[in-house]
């Protein structure tokens, strides 16, 4: 059962109902699907028209390991470079980067009259890891889509993990952690070693 504020609850006791969703694409993206941009948790997420669908999210108690798509429509140039690039402090201005791995979210806001949050709180429906983006385009429009995966269930890795000995030693050099990941000793069946 999920548990809400008093404000929220007053909102879905409504007579109308006003919402926006919220897609946080690491520590740097932030878009909305409402006409205005919106404020919060001290981020600003940018309405300019283009988040077109965010995946039917339910929320659950247990662990997801489906993956999500969230696709972007009339994009432009910008939209693509944002992708690929991220702001280096250290750095003159942007520089490349791969997003894979980072964090992303999708949260559900509820608006008052004035299209504020409603006590500043949201639902977070499904949290994440980049994984992919995808462009399309055409002599009529332009579309990036976006795919979300749940960090226990990455398919081209060993048993579902997020990183691999690979992966592991190119971010630490001389790490071995993971580096007998990929050896089963034994299978372990229902009740017993099979």
């Amino acid at each position: 059962m999920l548990t809400v504020s008093s404000g929220i609850d007053a909102a879905l006791s409504a007579d109308t109902l006003r919402f926006a969703w919220l897609l946080q694409l690491g520590d740097d993206l932030f878009y909305t699907n409402h006409t205005v941009d919106i404020d919060f948790s001290g981020d600003c997420y940018k309405s300019q028209g283009d988040l077109l669908s965010v995946p039917s999210v339910v929320r659950e108690r247990r662990i997801k390991l489906q993956s999500y798509t969230v696709t972007f429509s009339n994009v432009d140039a910008v939209m693509a470079y944002n992708l690929r690039h991220k702001y280096d402090p250290g750095l003159p201005g942007f520089a490349p980067y791969d997003r894979v791995g980072d964090v992303c979210e999708v949260r559900l806001v509820f608006l008052d009259g004035s299209g504020g949050v409603i006590e500043g709180e949201a639902i977070s429906l499904y949290k994440g890891a980049f994984d992919s983006w995808t462009e399309q385009d055409s002599d009529s429009r332009s579309t990036i889509s976006l795919k979300i995966t749940s960090p226990w269930a990455t398919p081209n890795l060993t048993a579902g993990r997020a990183t691999s000995d690979y992966s592991q030693k190119d971010n630490y050099p001389g790490d071995q952690f993971f580096e007998f990941a990929h050896e089963e000793k034994n299978t372990i069946g229902w009740g017993a070693e099979a």
